[in-house]
């Protein structure tokens, strides 16, 4: 059995030291292209997305 250690090291994460603008072109992913799709559909205005990801599951619920 592994034991835990009695203190772990803590590790200071890279911050910015400042304000930071950027895009950021992440993988396509069913789940956020299904929520988008549902966001889209409740709100008040037309919307877009870019890039959604294209599988089976997101064209059916973009055809409900």
């Amino acid at each position: 059995m592994t034991e835990t250690p009695a203190h772990t090291a803590l590790w200071p994460a890279p911050h910015a030291s400042g304000a930071v603008t950027a895009t950021v072109h992440v993988p396509g992913s069913k789940s956020v292209t299904n929520r988008a799709l549902v966001l889209a559909a409740l709100a008040a205005e037309p919307g877009w997305l870019r890039r959604p990801l294209r599988s089976r599951d997101t064209l059916l619920m973009a055809g409900a």
